[in-house]
């Protein structure tokens, strides 16, 4: 075997792995501890407007996320951090309830010469996901979330939303997958003053591929609307995930906001799970 076809060889063997079986794509990922489905870090409460994956997962995570906003013509700048608590439980294989909750929330801000630092319990978000049909390779799943009044960011207001979406996975081998979420989600003041209810869209599609079954890399692309302007963002997202043993989990990811209203710099953070 001359050289050209050696190498030919070892590019099918790494781009075209097994195919999908009749199971359906979401029993095909190369290893049940690699993070699935779009990054989880985004400009808004929780979780909320970053997307869900289709495939139900029973885990427990832990993660840190952070952004930050410098505006040196207003004088204005702000650093936020936040530890999420996360979990899920596959109630059956087409099934799915999950949580997230902002278990710390850190924020510093400064406008010209004034200072605030607050330190508060963050939003809980509530959910479920339901696969609705599988297709060999393709998977699509209507989920739902609940956020409820939880933080003490504000002292006399609390914030009440829900979003409503579907996810999509195309994952024709156990290696690549493309995966996507449409969703609607919304929010209202709850107290004293006005509640100012706002609406918003997301739009997310996004790729993954496993160059092993401990590492691979997701790139997403997500666009948003309504909740603040016409255009919210378009907001690029790259992640890193990785696998320690059977169960051990990790996902290192960031997003940077191209275009629209959102005034963050970037988003990044950590997550670490245990997939059960």
């Amino acid at each position: 075997m001359n050289l050209s076809r050696l190498l030919s060889a070892l590019a099918v063997l790494l781009l075209l792995p097994a195919t999908a079986s009749a199971e359906g794509g979401c029993e095909q990922w190369i290893s049940p501890a690699l993070a699935e489905g779009p990054i989880t870090f985004g400009f808004l409460s929780a979780d909320v407007a970053t997307g869900r994956r289709a495939c139900p997962r029973t885990e427990v995570g832990f993660g840190v996320q952070g952004g930050a906003i410098i505006e040196t013509e207003n004088f204005y700048g702000a650093v936020t951090g936040a530890g999420l608590l996360s979990g899920s439980y596959a109630v059956r294989p087409d099934l799915e309830v999950f949580a997230t909750l902002e278990a710390t929330r850190f924020q510093f801000v400064q406008n010209a010469t004034l200072t605030g630092t607050t330190l508060h319990l963050g939003q809980l978000t509530v959910g479920g996901t339901w696969v609705a049909l599988t297709r060999g390779a393709f998977v699509l799943a209507p989920s739902a979330r609940l956020q409820l009044p939880t933080s003490f960011a504000s002292p006399r207001t609390r914030t009440l939303g829900a979003e409503v979406g579907a996810a999509m996975l195309y994952r024709p081998t156990n290696r690549f997958e493309v995966h996507g979420y449409a969703g609607l989600d919304g929010d209202l003041g709850l107290g004293a003053a006005a509640a100012l209810p706002r609406a918003g869209f997301l739009m997310n599609v996004g790729t993954e591929y496993a160059l092993c079954s401990g590492f691979a890399a997701v790139l997403d692309a997500n666009l948003h609307f309504g909740h603040r302007a016409v255009l919210d963002y378009l907001a690029p997202a790259l992640g890193l995930r990785f696998r320690a043993g059977e169960h051990f989990g990790a996902e290192l990811g960031a997003s940077v906001p191209l275009l629209g209203a959102e005034r963050a710099l970037a988003i990044g953070g950590l997550k670490l799970t245990y997939r059960m």
